[in-house]
C-alpha cells in the first residue's frame, strides 16, 4: 500500500457533527482544528447557523426540524487560480484507484456546479481522501486517480491533497455541499496581490487548498424562496449578503448576515421575500457588506450566478430553496493574471 501524504491546511468549519457524526476538533489527518460550528434546529440540523440566526422568518428562537431527505451532493469549484479542476475521491486509509470525476478530461469550470448521486461516485461505507488535480488537464485523460496522485503526476498538471471526508457525511440524509477553495499553485502564480487573490496564508511556495463542506438546508415556506448563503472565498472577510430586487427603488433584503469564511446561513434560512417581489431577475444584485454597516463592497448578477449553478430564472421560483455560493477573490480585486474575481453562483439547496 502506498502511504497517503499529509493533507494540507483547509477551511472546513461548516460539517455539523450532529449531521455527520463528528466531533468537533481536527479533521482527520490535518493540522486544521475545525473552528465550532452552531445550529438554531433542536433537530439533528443540517445547516452552520450564523449571526443573526433569527433571519429565518419567525424572528429569533424560532426552531425548524430539518427535513430528512436522500442523500444528495452538490460540487462547486471553488479554486481560484485555475480554470478547471478534476477531483479524486480515493479511499482512506488503504488507497485504491478510482477514475477522477468528471469523467470528461476538461473538468468542473471554476465556480461551475454540478449535482452528483453519491452512490454513483462513491465507495460504500469507506472515508474519502479529496484531492483537487488542476494545471494541464488534458494530460489527465485515461488517467485513474493511482497514478495522479501517487508521484507519477504528468508535467503541467498539479495535484493538491485537501481533507480525509467521513463516509457518514455522504450517506447522511441531507443535501451536502462541497467546494474545494483557495489556490493550489502553479508556474508563475505568484503576484503582489496573490494574498487578495488566493487568501491570507497563501504563498507561491506553500499553496492553501481547502475545502468548505456543508449541508444546505431543505426548509422551504410556501410562496416565498428560502434562501442561504456559503462563504467560500478564502480572501473575503465576514461579510453581509443582501439581494437588492431589479425594480426602482427596491430595498436590499439581509439574507445572511455576518456570514463568516466556511459557514453557510442563516438557519432557519432566509423566507422572507417572495419571487415577485425582486422583479427582473436581469436586473437582481446579490450585494456584500461590511457587517452591519451601509459600507457596499460588491455587487453580482443574480441571473448570471444562476446560470452557473445550471439553473434558469424559471427555475427560482417560490417554494424551492437556494444556496448562494461565494468563490474567488476578495471583494473589490479584479481578476489577474492567474485568479478569479469574487464570483457567485446559485445552487439549488433541494435538488
Amino acid at each position: 500500500m502506498t502511504a497517503l501524504p499529509r493533507q494540507t491546511k483547509i477551511l472546513l468549519a461548516a460539517l455539523v457533527p450532529l449531521a455527520f457524526g463528528l466531533e468537533a476538533g481536527c479533521a482527520e489527518g490535518t493540522d486544521a482544528p475545525l473552528p465550532p460550528t452552531t445550529s438554531a434546529s433542536s433537530s439533528a440540523s443540517s445547516s452552520s447557523g450564523v449571526g443573526g440566526g433569527g433571519a429565518g422568518g419567525a424572528g429569533g428562537g424560532e426552531v425548524v426540524p430539518e427535513p430528512d431527505a436522500p442523500p444528495v451532493l452538490t460540487i462547486v469549484n471553488g479554486v481560484n487560480d485555475h480554470e478547471a479542476i478534476r477531483l479524486c475521491f480515493v479511499p482512506y486509509p488503504d488507497g485504491g484507484d478510482p477514475a477522477p470525476y468528471p469523467a470528461d478530461p476538461a473538468g468542473l469550470a471554476f465556480a461551475a456546479a454540478a449535482r452528483v448521486d453519491p452512490a454513483m461516485l462513491l465507495p460504500a461505507d469507506e472515508d474519502v481522501y479529496l484531492y483537487v488535480i488542476a494545471g494541464d488537464l488534458t494530460k489527465t485523460k485515461d488517467l485513474g486517480c493511482a497514478t495522479l496522485t501517487e508521484g507519477n503526476t504528468p508535467a503541467g498538471v498539479v495535484v493538491a491533497p485537501v481533507a480525509v471526508i467521513p463516509a457518514s457525511a455522504f450517506v447522511a440524509k441531507r443535501s451536502l455541499l462541497l467546494v474545494p477553495t483557495g489556490c493550489v499553485g502553479g508556474p508563475g502564480h505568484t503576484d503582489p496581490l496573490e494574498r487578495e487573490a488566493c487568501g491570507p496564508t497563501y504563498s507561491a511556495d506553500a499553496p492553501n487548498p481547502g475545502l468548505l463542506a456543508a449541508a444546505m438546508s431543505r426548509v422551504t415556506a410556501e410562496g416565498h424562496l428560502s434562501l442561504q448563503a456559503a462563504h467560500a472565498a478564502q480572501p473575503m472577510p465576514s461579510v453581509d449578503v443582501r439581494l437588492v430586487p431589479g425594480t426602482e427603488g427596491g430595498m436590499p433584503q439581509q439574507v445572511a448576515p455576518s456570514l463568516t469564511a466556511g459557514a453557510v446561513g442563516p438557519f432557519p434560512p432566509f423566507r422572507q421575500v417572495a419571487r415577485f417581489e425582486l422583479g427582473s431577475i436581469a436586473q437582481t444584485e446579490i450585494l456584500t457588506f461590511v457587517p452591519g454597516q451601509f459600507v457596499k463592497t460588491s455587487a453580482s448578477p443574480l441571473d448570471a450566478a444562476l446560470a452557473r449553478g445550471g439553473l434558469t430564472q424559471a427555475d427560482f421560483e417560490d417554494g424551492r430553496a437556494f444556496t448562494f455560493v461565494a468563490v474567488g477573490a476578495q471583494p473589490g480585486i479584479a481578476a489577474g493574471a492567474f485568479w478569479h474575481a469574487l464570483t457567485w453562483t446559485v445552487v439549488r439547496s433541494d435538488p
